[in-house]
């Protein structure tokens, strides 16, 4: 990992410009990770510039972003840059189909509405893809690849990337890192919680981080209509195979019905974990007639990435998603019935 890191320092420093993104509906790590590398590259001296393509959740309430998040290549007018970071990101397909583009042809997309074979607005360089992550499936896109899937968040990488270059981990930089570990972790109960992670975790700490103000902005902090409808949530959930699986699937109408978007139900499907006796917990969204994400959460104790595979999925052993192409009830059957084949 000392020759990645130099190899990015060195690239850092030949760097003007660098775009960091991430997986859409970013989660604690993903805006964490992409954030606190943020912060880094502009330490470094670059021009930087962060794009998510479905935004910045709204209930992560982190201070002082190193930049605005962009929502859309048309955002960075002439920024164009000679690095460009995907973080946390199993494959260059979930940054979005402008990233997805970017990481392919080492080029920036060619304007909303323009022929599908032009070159975009970098055809005349090349950018550097810097391709950081944990997942174990991600197949190594990258010019350079950091993926170490043992590691429990990808936040973490970023952070050892800041104590290589003798940043301290304090202040807005420690705190974003702090996201990542604390979202991938579970509050560092996890199986992938490592000594890594809690030492890690300990040097923020002793570097000044204020966890009660932390927690304040970025955990307690729902609406009433949120609460309400995780009340809805947990009425609906449901047992099967003798108690070991433990599912809730969420009909469109519902959602439509609260008024609340996706990222309220960010976290839910880690809730299923808590019932007595439950291995595995699935979670189903309806997003359209024939569309439903998939969420599987367990205790590492059974690998749900092998389920969510089956449907051109990823993620972790122990947390893991898909896209299942099929009504909301035909969708939750078929997933049950692929996790009780390996139960």
């Amino acid at each position: 990992m000392h020759e990645i890191f130099q190899r990015l320092a060195e690239e850092l420093n030949k760097a003007e410009r660098v775009l960091l993104t991430t997986h859409v509906v970013p989660d604690g790590d993903a805006v964490g990770s992409t954030v606190a590398l943020a912060h880094i590259v502009r330490h470094l001296g670059c021009e930087t510039r962060m794009l998510m393509r479905t935004g910045l959740p709204a209930d992560i309430a982190l201070r002082n972003l190193p930049t605005p998040v962009l929502t859309r290549c048309a955002g960075l007018g002439d920024f164009v840059p000679d690095i460009a970071f995907f973080v946390d990101c199993g494959d260059e397909r979930r940054a979005g189909p402008e990233m997805g583009f970017l990481a392919r042809n080492k080029s920036l997309p060619p304007p909303e509405g323009a022929e599908a074979d032009a070159k975009g607005g970098s055809a005349d360089k090349k950018i550097l893809i810097v391709n950081i992550d944990h997942h174990a499936d991600n197949p190594g896109f990258g010019d350079i690849n950091l993926v170490q899937h043992g590691r429990a968040a990808t936040s973490e990488l970023i952070g050892l990337f800041a104590e290589y270059l003798g940043l301290s981990l304090s202040g807005d930089l420690g705190e974003a890192v702090y996201l990542g570990l604390v979202t991938d972790t579970g509050n560092f109960t996890y199986a992938n919680t490592s000594a890594d992670s809690l030492a890690l975790g300990a040097r923020i700490f002793a570097a000044g981080l204020n966890v009660a103000d932390f927690s304040r902005r970025c955990d307690n902090n729902w609406s009433l209509a949120r609460m309400h409808l995780w009340g809805c949530l947990m009425r609906a959930v449901t047992l099967s195979a003798d108690g070991s699986i433990a599912c809730c699937a969420v009909p469109r109408s519902l959602m439509d019905e609260s008024g609340l978007g996706n990222d309220d139900l960010e976290g839910f499907a880690s809730w299923l974990r808590r019932i007595k006796g439950v291995r595995v917990g699935l979670f189903v969204r309806e997003d359209g007639p024939d569309n439903c994400k998939i969420s599987l959460r367990s205790m590492g104790d059974f690998n749900v990435r092998a389920v969510t595979a089956v449907f051109d999925g990823g993620g972790h052993i122990s947390a893991a998603g898909a896209t299942v192409r099929l009504p909301l009830q035909e969708a939750t059957r078929v997933v049950i019935e692929e996790i009780q084949k390996r139960l």
